[in-house]
């Protein structure tokens, strides 16, 4: 029915800061080029990875306009809309329609714990205000909202408003991810937010991982995904080995600053700076990210 949706590597982007934690616009031009470049297969900014809550509303639907401007529809672009109400929630959605995305990600809400009567409403809240031929995913991440979408919730989702296509879950519970995809209705088109279970997520029967090391180590994703389509499947278990052994080594550092310290490493971004409170990393574990990038880059065959 739609066009463009998100399936394969999918890139929860970061948003590049200048020193004083402002949006820097020239590296998130320079961030969608190269993830175009990269033949990552979506765009999924103003997330978890975008620091978007530690974000204006301004800023997140500025950062949504400067990303739409630069990608100009050459990868699908949703714009994650989950905000701390629902009337902002709603207008981020709004906004995502009228700057041409071709859809958007809705977070649950965050740190007030809410029933599934609660959850449906804030999702039907924000559905019922847009066109619907607009493709909507969910996005349950219960570790860092404390609300969890149910299987049971999604479909009734689902049943109720067409447009509601999929789930973005990020949380490493296989068991869960079948019972999103076990219905006699339509089945939902997820993707997992764990890099360690990408394999896995696919061949369970889901379309694809939402990565933010993906942005990265692309060239290893990509092929991982390239290799599932392909029947390729002792290629793509050799692949996902290796992204779970950098998986492991990146253990302990903080995601956000992680990312950016390797995108600034890899020449896309200007700074790794982070907005508060998230810290600056340390040296010693700027050494680490140092050689996991080195050691990539020799694997690969990147000149580094």
């Amino acid at each position: 029915m739609y066009e463009k949706r998100l399936k394969g590597v999918v890139i929860p982007m970061i948003t590049p800061m200048n020193e004083d934690s402002t949006v820097d616009d020239d590296s998130l031009k320079n961030f969608v080029n190269f993830l175009v470049e990269a033949k990552t297969d979506a765009l999924y900014p103003n997330g978890t990875n975008g620091e978007s809550l530690l974000m204006s509303q301004a800023e997140r639907e500025h950062i949504a306009e400067v990303i739409a401007e630069a990608n100009d529809h050459r990868l699908p672009l949703f714009i994650q809309c989950g905000s701390m109400t629902t009337a902002e929630t709603a207008s981020h959605a709004q906004h995502a329609v009228k700057i041409g995305a071709d859809g958007i990600g809705v977070m649950s809400p965050a740190f007030f714990g809410m029933d599934e009567e609660s959850l449906f409403q804030y999702y039907a809240a924000v559905i019922k205000k847009l066109p619907m031929d607009f493709p909507v995913y969910v996005y349950n991440i219960p570790g860092c909202t404390t609300n969890d979408v149910s299987p049971a919730l999604l479909h009734r989702l689902m049943a109720t408003f067409e447009n509601v296509v999929g789930i973005k879950y990020s949380n490493p519970n296989l068991m869960r991810v079948e019972d999103y995809l076990n219905t006699d209705c339509r089945v939902p088109e997820l993707l997992i937010g764990c890099d360690s279970l990408f394999l896995q997520c696919l061949t369970t029967g889901g379309v694809g991982t939402v990565t933010g090391p993906g942005s990265v180590f692309y060239e290893r994703f990509n092929r991982l995904y390239r290799q599932f389509q392909e029947g390729d499947f002792q290629g793509a278990m050799e692949t996902q080995k290796k992204i779970v052994e950098t998986d492991r080594k990146l253990a302990g550092i903080p995601g956000i600053p992680a990312l950016k310290t390797l995108l600034k490493m890899r020449g896309v971004i200007r700074t790794d700076v982070c907005r508060a409170p998230h810290r600056p990393l340390t040296d010693a574990e700027k050494q680490v990210l140092a050689e996991v990038y080195a050691e990539y880059c020799k694997e690969e065959g990147i000149n580094g």
